[in-house]
């Protein structure tokens, strides 16, 4: 039974490892659009 402890334990350490990774990279993605979006807006006015 504590095998089966330790297998879930790590099943959870995974997951939530793979969950705020998967956070991290949206959050970048949202980032990056956003850098692009104030880029573009800026460049109309100055151009």
């Amino acid at each position: 039974m504590q095998k089966d402890c330790g297998d879930c334990l790590a099943l959870r350490h995974r997951t939530c490892t793979l969950h705020q990774t998967w956070k991290w990279l949206h959050q970048t993605i949202d980032l990056h659009n956003y850098m692009i979006s104030v880029s573009s807006i800026s460049a109309k006015f100055f151009y």
